[in-house]
Parts: C-alpha cells; sequence; structure tokens
C-alpha cells in the first residue's frame, strides 16, 4: 500500500505545450502491460491541441475550472470523462479568460489498456524526449526533425523508446465519455455505516471501472483490493489510513492482495478508480 500526500510533491513542466505543470501521484511499473500514472495538473496558460489519439486509456477529471476536449465539448468541473485507447478527440482549445493562470486544476489517470500495449511512464518520456530534441523539435502534439519530417510526437517518442512503429488499438468507443456524477444516485455500502458510492461506470473487456465514495464524519472504511489494483483520489474531506494522514488531493494505492481502513474525521469524497489484471483475448 502507497499513501501520497500532493503537498509534498512539486510542481513540473512536463506538457509539450508548456501550458500545463504536473504533480505525479502514483505510478506503475514502467514497461509492463498495466502501467499507469495518476497525475494532478494545474493550466497556467492558454492550453491549445490539435486532434489527436493515444494508444492507453485515460479518465480526466476537472476539479477547479471546465475542460474542453473537442469542439463544442466540454467536460465540466466535478465530471469524469474516459477516453479509450485509440479513439481520437480534440481539438482542444481553453484559454484562461478570466481565470488566473494555476486556479484550474484537474486529474488525470493515464494506463495502459485492455489490448496490452502498455504505457510509456514519465520519466522514460522525459528522457526520450530531451533525446529527441537533439535532432528536431516538439511543437504542440506533433515532433519536427531538423531535416523537414514532421511525426506525431507519440509516435516518435514510441520508435525512439521500443524500436518500432506505434501501433493503435481499434477504438472500443467512438469518442470520449462524459459522465456527470451528479446525475448518479448514492447507494449505501453493506457493513460499512456512514458510507455511501456511486458506481460510475466499467470500461472494456479489461472491466476497469469507476466510481465516488462518500463517507461521513465518524465512520469507517474497509477497502481490501482483491485482484484488481485500486486508486483512490481524495476529492475533499481529512481523515486517516493505516497512521497516515489524509487531505484533498491525498491519493492511495492498493495492490492485489493490500487492504487498508479509512477513518473519516471530515466529510470525506474520494474518486475509487479499478484496474484488473489485463488479460489476453480473442480478437475481435
Amino acid at each position: 500500500m502507497k499513501v501520497v500526500s500532493s503537498e509534498q510533491l512539486e510542481w513540473k513542466k512536463d506538457h509539450p505545450t508548456g501550458s500545463l505543470a504536473f504533480k505525479y501521484l502514483l505510478s506503475g511499473e514502467d514497461g509492463a502491460p498495466d502501467n499507469f500514472v495518476l497525475i494532478l495538473a494545474r493550466q497556467d496558460a492558454h492550453f491549445a491541441t490539435e486532434r489527436h489519439r493515444h494508444n492507453f486509456d485515460q479518465f480526466r477529471f476537472p476539479i477547479r475550472g471546465h475542460m474542453n476536449v473537442g469542439q463544442g465539448i466540454k467536460l465540466r468541473e466535478g465530471e469524469l470523462g474516459y477516453f479509450t485507447e485509440g479513439a481520437p478527440y480534440g481539438p482542444q482549445d481553453d484559454p484562461l479568460d478570466d481565470c488566473p493562470p494555476g486556479e484550474r486544476l484537474h486529474l488525470t489517470l493515464q494506463f495502459g489498456g485492455a489490448t496490452g500495449y502498455g504505457y510509456l511512464g514519465p520519466d522514460r518520456l522525459r528522457a526520450c524526449r530531451d533525446e529527441l530534441r537533439q535532432d528536431g523539435e516538439f511543437v504542440d502534439v506533433l515532433y519536427r526533425r531538423h531535416d523537414g519530417k514532421t511525426l506525431g510526437g507519440l509516435d516518435a517518442v514510441w520508435q525512439h523508446a521500443f524500436g518500432r512503429k506505434l501501433e493503435y488499438p481499434k477504438p472500443r468507443y467512438s469518442g470520449p465519455i462524459l459522465i456527470n456524477p451528479n446525475s448518479f444516485g448514492w447507494v449505501p455500502l453493506p457493513n460499512a455505516d456512514g458510507v455511501q458510492r456511486k458506481h460510475l461506470g466499467a470500461f472494456t473487456e479489461r472491466g476497469t471501472w469507476a466510481e465516488i465514495v462518500r463517507l461521513e464524519t465518524g465512520a469507517r472504511w474497509r477497502l481490501t483490493a482483491d485482484e484488481a489494483r485500486r486508486l483512490v483520489f481524495v476529492v475533499s474531506g481529512t481523515g486517516s489510513t493505516e497512521g497516515a494522514r489524509l487531505s484533498a488531493h491525498s491519493s492511495i494505492q492498493l495492490d492485489p492482495g493490500d487492504s487498508a481502513e479509512i477513518a473519516c474525521e471530515a466529510a470525506i469524497e474520494a474518486l475509487v478508480f479499478g484496474l484488473p489484471p489485463i488479460a489476453k483475448s480473442v480478437a475481435a
């Protein structure tokens, strides 16, 4: 089990546009098909990218401020977006308008999808970009070599890291799935007084799921990861788990076999993600 407070982490300006800063809350094993990274992101300037796609899955959750994810498509504060591997989205255009730099925050979970292509972790991604800058430059979501050839930024990094062309899976869904938790009802958890949840959905043959859990002041919740890894992000409230303090933007990682009890001091709402193992499947 791992518990991380975002206050202990430094912001890193890792996005190729330069308009976002990241805190890397939790991460998996680089090179593993089920690798992942949980990121707290801050918008410091006008953010814009062309329409693009990835070979991994994503969840996005605006904490403060809305997020544009395509022409006329807005992921609003408090909503959850699921972006399946291989499906294009965008273009994104997010001016700050009257919002001060650094005010907008969102949570992003990026992880290897059901296809099993994996996910390139932030340390290796950063090293590959630094090496590629010797022969070109990153502009928006593209990489332009000094010889005039242009590649997608992720394509260039992937080829540099693995020595082979990046392949995109067939999209399981045609585009982003936008979820409004306010439209869901709270369901009491059995054997856990004062604890309720909203199950927001499960996705692809992997069965990745997301839910919001609410603990009333004084409630206790025993959380066990059976076969699936669980990631918990505290949206609001305070408490503790296994001797570690919890507050807004704390995160917990439970790998299969781990167990922890959360004791709530002031009403907690948390996002919970379930990441089951990636099983080999028969192609459609």
